[in-house]
């Protein structure tokens, strides 16, 4: 797994989701819903050391990394291995809950189930703020990836990534599923960034390299492989900048809410 460039994906998110919860008193407990690497919790432990921050995902591995890199800067969060959909925290126990494209992400839990554990734990009057993928196109790892895949592979051989977003695109689902389970003031916004890779080997490395597309483009034949690689730099030459890496841009819907 390339953290460093997944988070040059995910960081342009993080100033905009992590404003609301810049009226937290000290002491109060934040939680980050499927963390991952908890590049998320990490900055907001640099930014307000005295809240208190915890982490959780249901895959082990991440939360290592997030755990190893906490304790590289000193940092205090508490990372812990959780369904989203069964935390383990009590009834309005907690005052904020963030998420960086986990808690309404589509292939993940059922929205309704995981917004619906979420209100539970968050306290009445407590802060929702989420970012999630809804439009597929919104994010450059499956917008350009997919548009070499399906330039290269027979029809049929790249699977439908469409469909599980159907939902999430749909005007107001996401809105919906969190007015549904209990949440108030809730407001959706369509954010845009840019994403900075230093160079193609960084890009590369990243949409060939990681997820469910790595797993495509690591099943190429090498000349297949390198035709990919020749129409990447083809596909994404429009964004090259004057030192030589790549500005992506990227979209993503962000939601906050109130307990």
């Amino acid at each position: 797994m390339d953290r460093h460039n997944i988070m040059r994906l995910l960081d342009g998110l993080a100033g905009t989701l992590l404003a609301p919860l810049g009226e937290l008193r000290a002491g109060a407990h934040v939680v980050q819903i499927a963390c991952g690497t908890g590049g998320l919790s990490l900055d907001l432990a640099r930014r307000r050391p005295d809240l208190r921050i915890t982490g959780i995902d249901s895959n082990p591995a991440v939360l290592a990394v997030g755990r190893a890199q906490a304790a590289e800067e000193g940092l205090d969060v508490d990372f812990r291995e959780m369904s989203m959909t069964a935390l383990t925290f009590g009834d309005g126990s907690v005052d904020a809950i963030t998420s960086r494209m986990g808690l309404l992400l589509p292939g993940t839990a059922p929205f309704g189930d995981a917004a619906r554990e979420a209100r539970r734990v968050l306290r009445d009057g407590g802060i929702l703020s989420i970012g999630t993928w809804s439009e597929l196109d919104g994010s450059p790892y499956t917008r350009f990836g997919l548009a070499v895949l399906r330039a290269i592979l027979p029809p049929g051989a790249v699977p439908g990534f469409e469909a599980p977003f159907a939902e999430s695109a749909r005007p107001g689902a996401l809105e919906g599923h969190l007015a549904g389970a209990g949440l108030r003031d809730v407001d959706g916004s369509s954010f845009r960034w840019d994403t900075e890779y230093p160079d193609f080997a960084a890009w590369w490395g990243f949409v060939a390299g990681f997820g469910p597309l790595g797993e495509l483009f690591g099943a190429l034949d090498p000349d297949r492989h390198a035709e990919a690689r020749r129409l990447m730099g083809d596909t994404i030459a429009g964004y090259r900048t004057e030192a030589g890496g790549y500005r992506l841009p990227a979209t993503a819907r962000v939601l906050t809410a109130r307990g």
